[in-house]
C-alpha cells in the first residue's frame, strides 16, 4: 500500500499487546490485518505499563521485525502502577483493572475475594517510585531512539508525603511544579543520559481544563520534552465520564500547535466506545487530520485488531488523504485559552460544533481580527490590558457571560455597560436586532440563559431571548475606541447552543466571523473549518441530512467541489456577496475551495 502525501499513521503495542506474541511469526500473522487495510508507518512498543515490563529481547525481535518491513519503531512508557486495596464494606470490586481496562486470564495476577488490584500513577515524592521512574526511562532509551510518554504522567496521589512536600500551596501549583522538576530533572536527564540523542515526547491528555490539578504543566514542559503529542480520543460523549465534545479533536490539536509549532508531533485516538458509533471513532480520526496532525496513532493493537474500525479507517483515509493537500494552514477566529485556567470548559468546542470558524491559542493574539474571551481568560491578571490595546488598535473583541462574571468589579466596566445579574430567563422565543424588534425565531424547547442587563442606548442587543414583555440579550454590541465589544450571553448547559434556532445562529456568526469573509447559515452541529488559501471543510455532526447556506465576500465567486472538481452555481448573490447551498451528511464531510 502505497505511503499517505498528507500524513502518517502510527500503531501501538502496549506490554500486554506485546506479552501475547509467543512468536515472530504470530507477530506477523497479527500484523497482517492491519497490513491490509493501512499504511502504518510507526509503531510504538511500550516498556512499561502497570505491573509489566517488557524485557530486551521481547522488544529487539519486534523491533527488527517491524524495521524489515521498512517501518520506523519507537518506543512509549505509560508510568503506572499496580495496587491493592481492601474493596469497602458490601461494594464487592474483587478483580485485576489496569490502566487498558479489566485484565482478564494469565495476565491478571490474582487476588483474594474482597481485594481490589488497580492501576495508579506514581508518588512523584516517593523515592522508590522515582527511582522506579528512572529505570524505566533509561532503559525506554537504551533500546530506541524515540520515546513517548502517554498521557498517564500526572499525580492525584494525596498521601501522607504529597500533603507535607505541598505545605500552604494549592495542589494546582505544588502539582504544577513537581511534575516540571521530575519532567527535567528525573525524566529528561536520564534519558540523555542514556541515549544523547533521543526524541523523547510527552502526550498531553484531551482533558485540557484538569492539566494544573494533576501536573501537567503545558508551559514548560513543552520546552523541556524534544517534542508534545495530542491526545485526540473524544469517543463518544454521551457514554463517556469525561463528556468530551467531539470538536476537541481538532481543537485541541490546534491549541498545542501554537503551544510547540512544529513540534507538535501527532493525535492519538482509541475505539473506545465507538463499536455502536463506527462514525465517532472516524471522526477522531478526520478532526485530528483537519487540524493538520503529522502523525495518527491508533491506540492500540490489541483492541483493533479484527475489528471493523480497521477496515472503515483505511477507507477513509485513504480518501481523506486524496483531498487535504488541498487545504492550507488552518485559520479562524482567535480563541484565547491561557495557560493552567478553569472557566467555560469546553466552551470554545461547543461554539466550534455550532458553527464558529475558531483557532485556539495559549498566548493572547498579537495580530488583528476579533478575539473571543471566555472565563478561562479572567485568570490572565494582565487581561483587562490586553483587551484595551487590542480594542484601541481596531480590533474586536467578544466576551462570553462567564468572562464578565468573573471581571465584575474588576474593570470590565470601562469597556461595556452590559452587567451580569445573577438572574435567570428560561424561553423558547428569540428575537433579532432593531429597537423594535424585527423578527420571531423559535426553538423546539425552552432554553434557560444568564440575564445580562446593559445600559439603553450605549450598546445595541443584536438578539435576545423573549418572555412575554420581558427580553434578555444574547449577543450584545458596543462600541470602544477603534474597535467593538460583543458580548455573548452562554447558556449553562453548552449543548443548548445547537438548539438555537438556525436564524439566530446565524445573525451570530454573521457579526462575529465578518473578519473571516465568510460564515454559515444553518442550525447547529455543523463546523467549518477554514484554511488560509480559500478552502474549507465543512462537517456534520447531526443525525440527518442538513441544507448550508455559505456566505463569501465578493461578488462573481465560484465554488469547487475539491473531490469532484465539480462548481457550484452561487445561490444567489447581495452586493460584495455570494451565497452558495450545499448539502452535508454525517460522517460525510466536504471539501470546498473558492476560485
Amino acid at each position: 500500500m502505497p505511503d499517505y502525501s498528507n500524513f502518517k499513521v502510527a500503531l501501538y503495542f502496549t506490554t500486554r499487546c506485546i506479552s501475547n506474541f509467543d512468536s515472530v511469526e504470530s507477530l506477523r500473522r497479527g500484523f497482517d490485518f492491519f497490513d491490509k487495510h493501512l499504511n502504518c508507518s510507526k509503531v510504538y512498543l511500550e516498556t512499561h505499563r502497570d505491573d509489566m515490563d517488557m524485557s530486551r529481547e521481547q522488544l529487539e525481535a519486534m523491533k527488527q521485525f517491524f524495521l524489515g518491513k521498512g517501518i520506523a519503531v519507537s518506543g512509549a512508557i505509560t508510568t503506572t502502577l499496580m495496587k491493592t486495596t481492601l474493596s469497602k464494606p458490601l461494594r464487592n470490586e474483587t478483580g485485576v483493572y489496569g490502566s487498558g481496562g479489566t485484565i482478564f486470564g494469565s495476565q491478571a495476577e490474582p487476588v483474594e475475594e474482597g481485594y481490589k488490584r488497580s492501576c495508579t500513577t506514581l508518588c512523584y515524592t516517593n523515592e522508590e517510585e522515582l527511582l522506579k521512574l528512572e529505570d524505566m526511562v533509561r532503559f525506554s532509551a537504551s533500546v530506541f531512539d524515540e520515546v513517548i510518554i502517554d498521557d498517564f504522567f500526572f499525580t492525584n496521589c494525596t498521601c501522607p508525603s504529597c500533603i507535607k512536600a505541598k505545605g500552604e500551596r494549592s495542589w494546582a501549583d505544588f502539582r504544577l511544579q513537581l511534575m516540571t522538576d521530575v519532567s527535567e530533572n528525573v525524566v529528561m536527564r536520564a534519558a540523555k543520559a542514556v541515549n544523547p540523542k533521543v526524541n523523547m515526547i510527552i502526550k498531553f491528555p484531551d482533558w485540557y481544563e484538569a492539566y494544573q490539578e494533576t501536573g501537567y504543566n503545558p508551559e514548560t514542559q513543552a520546552g523541556i520534552f524534544d517534542e508534545i503529542y495530542t491526545g485526540t480520543e473524544t469517543r463518544d460523549s454521551n457514554h463517556s465520564a469525561q463528556s468530551l465534545p467531539r470538536y476537541g479533536s481538532y481543537s485541541l490539536m490546534r491549541w498545542l500547535e501554537k503551544l510547540k509549532p512544529g513540534h507538535n508531533a501527532g493525535g492519538w485516538i482509541d475505539s473506545l466506545g465507538s463499536t455502536p458509533h463506527i462514525s465517532y471513532f472516524l471522526e477522531q480520526a478526520y478532526l485530528t487530520l483537519f487540524a493538520k496532525g503529522r502523525e495518527l496513532t491508533l491506540f492500540c493493537y490489541s483492541w483493533l485488531i479484527d475489528t471493523v474500525q480497521i477496515p472503515a479507517l483505511g477507507h477513509e483515509l485513504g480518501r481523506l488523504d486524496q483531498v487535504l493537500g488541498a487545504a492550507g494552514n488552518p485559520v479562524g477566529l482567535s480563541a484565547y485559552e491561557p495557560f493552567h485556567a478553569r472557566g467555560e470548559d469546553h466552551l470554545y468546542d461547543h461554539l466550534g460544533m455550532a458553527g464558529f470558524a475558531l483557532e485556539p491559542a495559549p498566548q493572547f493574539p498579537d495580530s488583528s481580527g476579533l478575539v473571543f474571551i471566555s472565563a478561562s481568560g479572567a485568570q490572565d491578571p494582565d487581561i483587562m490590558n490586553k483587551l484595551s490595546n487590542h480594542l484601541l488598535n481596531g480590533s474586536d473583541v467578544c466576551i462570553t457571560s462567564g468572562f464578565l462574571r468573573e471581571m465584575q468589579g474588576k474593570g470590565i466596566e470601562e469597556l461595556t455597560s452590559a452587567r451580569y445579574t445573577g438572574r435567570k430567563a428560561c424561553s423558547n422565543e428569540f428575537v433579532s436586532e432593531g429597537s423594535a424588534f424585527s423578527g420571531s425565531y423559535w426553538s423546539g424547547s425552552s432554553l434557560l440563559l444568564p440575564v445580562i442587563e446593559y445600559m439603553s442606548n450605549a450598546g445595541d442587543c443584536l438578539v435576545a431571548l423573549k418572555k412575554e414583555n420581558h427580553w434578555a440579550p444574547v449577543l450584545l454590541r458596543n462600541k470602544y475606541g477603534n474597535g467593538t465589544v460583543y458580548v455573548l450571553t452562554v447558556p449553562d448547559d453548552y449543548v443548548e447552543l445547537y438548539q438555537y434556532p438556525a436564524e439566530v445562529l446565524t445573525i451570530m456568526r454573521q457579526h462575529l466571523m465578518g473578519d473571516l469573509k465568510i460564515y454559515l447559515e444553518c442550525g447547529g452541529k455543523i463546523s467549518v473549518f477554514l484554511y488560509d488559501n480559500d478552502t474549507f471543510i465543512l462537517e456534520s455532526f447531526a443525525d440527518g441530512e442538513a441544507k448550508v447556506k455559505v456566505h463569501v465576500s465578493g461578488n462573481g465567486r465560484n465554488l469547487v467541489d475539491v473531490r469532484t472538481g465539480d462548481v457550484l452555481p452561487v445561490f444567489y448573490g447581495r452586493p460584495n456577496e455570494s451565497v452558495f447551498e450545499v448539502e452535508v451528511q454525517p460522517l460525510l464531510y466536504r471539501v470546498f475551495k473558492l476560485v
